[in-house]
């Protein structure tokens, strides 16, 4: 459950803190007071995105925080593992800090987790529904999503998800492969002749490199020759002087012991002049070389120049198109047990994919049946006795995405009506009922330990609304329940409430939140009641608080 929410900064927020406790807690306030503000603070610590709009103006960063206590939740000990965060007596302590620019940090325990990770644990702690949620029924992808929440089949959907993925991509390599076997049929006489050319050529990385320099020498023998024959001759001169220096010195050593040392040293030097002497008349002697094997290398390089420019630019490249032409051939060649091949891989995962999606629609319909009485119940309760409630599952005549089936909520809100998707019959009203009455059911199937409403209530009052009220009441005495709401018959339930309210302070507008108990609470219940706090209002407000015995 959610303990504690603190924030800071945040657009009209300059400081919160708010103790939550168990049961049942309401949130009022006036139109335009910052409900939505304060909604929009948790939001935020449960992964929503952030806006331009979130730090309070004048405010380098906005931070919110909350304790939430988790005594008994398989998946947030799984994510907590799988993240490696230790609970201590099952305390989760989330941070979220928000920059000016956008950006934020998140941590949880004080370990850092990035936002997706931080919304997938949200997920997990709050059940946020709001008088937004009502569009999502709408939509047929939600609907399914709920199905397989109440019937734990979110697992065999994700297999089946990957599966689909599967049979997909084996439809795509085979599509691609028929492509690339029917433009290889039809290029198969280019791809011959210029295999046979790039083979012929016998194409070798770097040689083209190495021939520009062999011709580089071969251009220069002259100059080559010149130099080296100089540079032979100097060096003669040279070894011959290092000689006649060496038997001076020796002859000195004889006299002064010292100079024994540059004895070593200049022989040392003398069998290094004499081996690059060696070296030198060597490579004079390799500049020998005939017209005939110039033009062999010219030619050489100009027929690599010439696959070159024809061949992508490269001789690499060339190398890589000889490669792709031999195995396009290759595959066409062996078409027809290529396609085979991968037709009948393509088959048995199709196979594969239909018994999965069989399973999957046998398990849809079991939960579909257990949730309809389920919903059905929930509106008897809600004011709708006689409301007829379906969920409708028709076969497609193939596997799609999600299943083999389309999902449908349908519904005869009074005795004698047909049933109809909930679009197109439900009133405003009976949309919110629709819509706690399917979170309520949804409950045996959801570990998240609080729920949060926000005006779901919207378009009801009244028996309906006490209806809601008290359903929202028996909630309580198992989850954590949370509910902004306009309604008096439901505010009264409440075993705590709290007034939102936007003040001025120093020439700037805040928000405050605060706990209203005695009769303060009866003032706020009495202007819920009529939106003034006279006396018939006030002894009405008294009263309703007196039946819920606060």
């Amino acid at each position: 459950m959610l303990e504690q929410l603190s924030v800071r900064s945040y657009v009209l927020i300059d400081k919160l803190d708010i103790a939550f406790s168990d049961g049942f807690t309401i949130l009022t306030g006036e139109t335009g007071s910052g409900k939505s503000i304060m909604l929009g603070a948790l939001s935020l610590l449960l992964g929503a995105k952030t806006d331009k709009e979130t730090v309070r103006q004048g405010e380098k960063s906005a931070e919110i925080s909350g304790v939430f206590t988790v005594l008994s939740s398989p998946q947030v000990t799984e994510w907590t593992e799988r993240h490696g965060i230790e609970m201590e007596d099952g305390m989760l302590v989330i941070r979220r800090l928000i920059r000016v620019n956008g950006r934020s940090s998140y941590t949880v325990n004080g370990s850092p987790v990035t936002v997706k990770e931080g919304e997938e644990l949200g997920h997990l702690l709050v059940d946020v529904s709001s008088q937004h949620s009502h569009q999502s029924l709408l939509k047929a992808d939600v609907l399914r999503s709920m199905l397989d929440e109440f019937g734990h089949l979110e697992k065999l959907s994700s297999e089946y998800h990957l599966q689909y993925r599967k049979v997909r991509e084996r439809e795509k390599n085979l599509e691609i492969a028929r492509e690339n076997i029917q433009k290889a049929l039809e290029e198969a006489d280019y791809m011959r002749f210029s295999l046979k050319e790039l083979d012929e050529a016998d194409l070798k990385e770097g040689e083209e490199e190495e021939l520009k320099a062999e011709l580089e020498i071969m251009n220069s023998a002259e100059f080559l020759k010149e130099s080296l024959s100089s540079a032979v001759q100097e060096m003669r001169t040279a070894s011959s002087s290092l000689s006649q220096a060496l038997e001076i010195i020796r002859k000195a050593s004889r006299k002064d012991q010292r100079l024994t040392a540059y004895t070593d040293r200049t022989e040392n030097i003398g069998i290094e002049a004499d081996d690059i002497l060696l070296s030198l008349r060597d490579h004079l002697g390799a500049i020998d070389f005939s017209e005939t094997e110039m033009e062999e290398k010219n030619a050489r390089l100009m027929q690599l120049q010439r696959i070159r420019r024809r061949f992508g630019g490269s001789i690499e490249e060339a190398i890589r198109r000889r490669d792709s032409f031999r195995q396009k051939l290759e595959d066409a060649d062996n078409s027809e047990s290529l396609l085979e091949s991968l037709s009948s891989a393509l088959e048995k995962e199709r196979a594969k994919l239909a018994d999965m999606a069989e399973k999957l629609l046998s398990e849809r319909k079991k939960a579909a049946s257990s949730l309809e009485k389920g919903i059905e119940e929930n509106l008897q309760k809600l004011g709708m006795p006689s409301a007829e409630f379906r969920i409708r599952l028709d076969r497609l005549n193939a596997p799609g995405p999600d299943g083999i089936e389309s999902v449908a909520f349908l519904i005869a809100p009074n005795k004698g009506e047909k049933l109809s998707p909930i679009q197109d019959t439900a009133s405003g009203g009976e949309l919110s009922r629709i819509m706690l009455s399917i979170k309520v059911a949804l409950r045996s199937g959801n570990d998240a330990p609080t729920m949060l409403f926000d005006e779901i209530d919207s378009g009801i009052g009244g028996a309906v609304a006490n209806a809601v009220g008290e359903e929202m009441k028996a909630l309580s005495q198992t989850e954590q329940v949370i509910a902004i709401t306009h309604l008096p018959q439901i505010a009264s339930r409440a075993n705590a409430h709290y007034l939102v309210e936007k003040e001025e302070e120093d020439g700037r507008t805040v928000t405050r939140i605060r706990k209203v108990e005695g009769e303060e609470r009866v003032k706020e219940i009495a202007r819920l009641l009529s939106g003034e706090t006279s006396g018939l209002s006030l002894e009405h407000a008294r009263a309703l608080l007196e039946v819920q015995g606060k």
